[in-house]
């Protein structure tokens, strides 16, 4: 048993009137009592109290779940008695109450204080058996929020009740007195600095608190005189024969003193001569008085007006500016404050003591927004004049070449704004963007890779060349102007891919004329497996070293948008070119193109159903797209993957990418169809990735 929770000790036993008598202490919060040998039948001569002690804040509740006393005429011979703060709370005996006999039944008790005894006392002999009683006590919280203190409440304003106790509080502008329980006003250091304003006693015209100390200091410059007059009511508890013995109002300078001031009278003005003044005011603990209100005003040597400079506005206008007088100056919209050749945010002079200002007026100069921007890919045109940069300004942005455009919802547009910055029309301060035009062919022809013709220049302007460092080569597509889309099985180790060797703008392989790029890194799809027989995912991103130069022989392919006509249908038809095998089985030299149509894709499914390779069924995917004739004769092959299969958008006369050259059995074979994948599954994808690397 915890000896904190209780402390249990025999304090006497004595043997008395033949009565064996114990006392037995108890310390705890709760517990159960019981009759000796209960549920036994209790022996007789026999005496015993409990004394039971809970913390100071608790009050003692105590039932009976068993009672079996002996019944005698006012509980006489056996009984249970109950005892806290001097007085007797109840004789029990018997089982059940009689008119002169109490038994406990449903009934609880509760002690007057922390402490009960409990005594049970049996006499020398009884007629039946008698197996006493079995009780349970607890410590219960006193509300003391409830009770009053001098026939008033324990607490001013608020009282809470808590385990073992209370404590009181105030309202809001109270403070609590160190008695605890009285809710004075919070007015000890009050101070003042303004010219002039007002101030009252605590809560006026309400009646002041009690116990209050109030302190309000009134502190200006030198050359200030502060002048006190009381307005509205004024009701200062009074004695009528002895000069404001309670409630006591006085104001003091350093140099004299004011009051004190009480009663119901209005005190006179007050020309305290001085620029540090106190207003103290006390209050004891009786009576009910509304208090009074101050006005108190100041006078000082004046300033001279001051003149705006040309662009500028002084606020306040005063007729006659005093010591600690401000003013502030201003400019018109697109003029900035100039003090000392020093560009400053704001301007501020204060009248001094001696008449004169804090310091000289500043100039309002025209805002400068200092040469703009220039951009990559783009040209500056100062429309107001050559390198005219002033406020209101105008210039224009325009991109350097037809094979460039500024990036959607980006303005041309800007104008040297009020805050110092090269703004559009929208607000915006960043400069727009030249990005590279995409999907638009320098040359328009197009016939009829496997069963294709020779692309001519700028025909296939985005289409990369990826040669591998073991050899092989693979085809991809450039996107803006630093990333290449490809497949992802054209990249044998995403970790080596500066070792890729890219080129552009090539018709030949045999070629001289060419751009090569370098890789930075490379992503592959994290869903592609490259198993050999699924090529689910198969989709990659290449982000280059440096941007490459977009002319007429290298531009972008456009991405797919979300809306339904770049959905590639069963009935549409796209262009795939590349350096793959020909008819002859052998890889071309040159880049060459053909045209294919987009299969029904349950079509596409049922020609490999039956197929395995390497005793695996060969998987198509919603992820893929294919492409081809039924009878056979052209499609893309081996050395072409990672190339684009190509729609034309007929509204906005652009060519975007619809497929990613993937896989397939036999190239140009009937009803063997050529795999791509879907690339607009995976535009969120691109857009992610180019984003977080970008």
């Amino acid at each position: 048993m915890d000896s904190t929770a209780m402390r249990l000790c025999l304090f006497l036993v004595a043997f008395a009137h033949g009565v064996l008598s114990d006392v037995l202490q108890l310390e705890r919060m709760y517990g159960r009592i019981a009759s000796p040998d209960f549920p036994n039948v209790y022996p007789n001569s026999k005496e015993r109290t409990w004394n039971i002690t809970v913390p100071r804040g608790y009050t003692i509740r105590i039932y009976f779940a068993h009672f079996s006393m002996e019944l005698s005429y006012r509980c006489e011979y056996d009984y249970v008695k109950l005892r806290s703060g001097g007085k007797v709370l109840a004789t029990l005996c018997g089982h059940q109450s009689t008119d002169t006999e109490e038994a406990p039944g449903d009934k609880t008790y509760h002690s007057v204080d922390n402490n009960l005894a409990v005594t049970f006392r049996s006499d020398y002999s009884n007629e039946k058996e008698f197996t006493g009683f079995e009780a349970f006590f607890a410590a219960e919280d006193i509300d003391e929020c409830s009770q009053e203190l001098d026939d008033e409440p324990l607490c001013d304003h608020h009282c809470h009740n808590y385990l073992g106790g209370f404590y009181c509080s105030c309202q809001i502008g109270y403070v609590l007195h160190k008695d605890r329980r009285t809710c004075t006003a919070d007015c000890r250091n009050i101070v003042l600095t303004a010219r002039s304003g007002e101030f009252t006693s605590p809560h006026y015209p309400n009646p002041y608190p009690k116990l209050s100390q109030c302190n309000y200091g009134i502190r200006v410059e030198d050359g200030f005189m502060v002048i006190l007059e009381f307005v509205g009511s004024f009701d200062v508890e009074i004695h009528p024969e002895v000069s404001c013995p309670y409630d006591i109002l006085k104001v003091k300078t350093p140099e004299r003193e004011f009051g004190p001031f009480c009663g119901k009278e209005l005190p006179p003005k007050i020309e305290t001569r001085s620029s540090v003044v106190d207003v103290q005011f006390t209050s004891d603990l009786s009576g009910i008085h509304t208090g009074w209100k101050l006005k108190y005003t100041t006078t000082a040597l004046p300033c001279p007006s001051p003149e705006a400079p040309p662009n500028g506005h002084i606020y306040p206008v005063q007729a006659q500016y005093i010591m600690k007088d401000v003013y502030n100056l201003s400019c018109e919209v697109g003029y900035m404050l100039l003090e000392n050749e020093l560009i400053v945010e704001s301007f501020t002079a204060v009248c001094q003591k001696d008449g004169s200002w804090s310091r000289p007026m500043a100039q309002c100069t025209i805002v400068d927004c200092g040469p703009a921007e220039e951009i990559a890919n783009g040209k500056l045109k100062y429309v107001t004049g050559p390198r005219n940069t002033t406020y209101q300004s105008k210039i224009q942005y325009n991109c350097a070449s037809r094979f460039y455009q500024l990036k959607s919802q980006h303005s041309s547009n800007f104008q040297c704004a009020a805050n110092g910055f090269w703004q559009d029309s929208r607000g915006k301060k960043a400069p727009p963007v030249c990005e590279p035009v995409c999907g638009v062919q320098t040359s328009n022809a197009l016939k009829r890779i496997f069963g294709g013709k020779r692309a001519l220049p700028g025909q296939f302007p985005w289409q990369v060349l990826i040669t591998s460092p073991q050899g092989s080569t693979g085809g991809g597509a450039l996107l803006y102007d630093n990333w290449i889309l490809t497949a992802a099985h054209v990249i044998s180790n995403p970790n080596a891919a500066s070792s890729l060797i890219l080129k552009m703008g090539l018709l030949s392989k045999r070629s001289l004329h060419y751009h090569q790029a370098w890789a930075e890194s490379a992503f592959v799809h994290a869903g592609f497996t490259n198993n050999g027989v699924n090529f689910d995912n198969d989709i990659a991103l290449i982000k280059l070293k440096q941007k490459v130069p977009i002319n007429a022989n290298i531009t972008p392919i456009c991405l797919p948008a979300r809306s339904s006509r770049f959905h590639v249908n069963t009935s549409d038809i796209g262009v795939v070119a590349g350096w793959g095998k020909t008819e002859k089985r052998q890889q071309s030299s040159a880049l060459l193109y053909t045209e294919l149509d987009v299969v029904d894709p349950e079509k596409c499914k049922a020609a490999y159903a039956n197929h395995t390779l390497e005793g695996k069924p060969l998987v198509v995917t919603e992820n893929m797209l294919c492409a081809g004739y039924e009878q056979g004769g052209r499609d893309s092959c081996s050395g072409d993957s990672g190339g684009p299969l190509t729609f034309f958008d007929t509204e906005t006369k652009k060519w975007f990418v619809g497929g990613i050259v993937s896989w397939g059995l036999e190239c140009g074979s009937a009803e063997q169809y050529g795999v791509y994948t879907k690339v607009m599954n995976y535009l969120s994808w691109i857009e992610d990735i180019i984003a977080r690397n970008s």
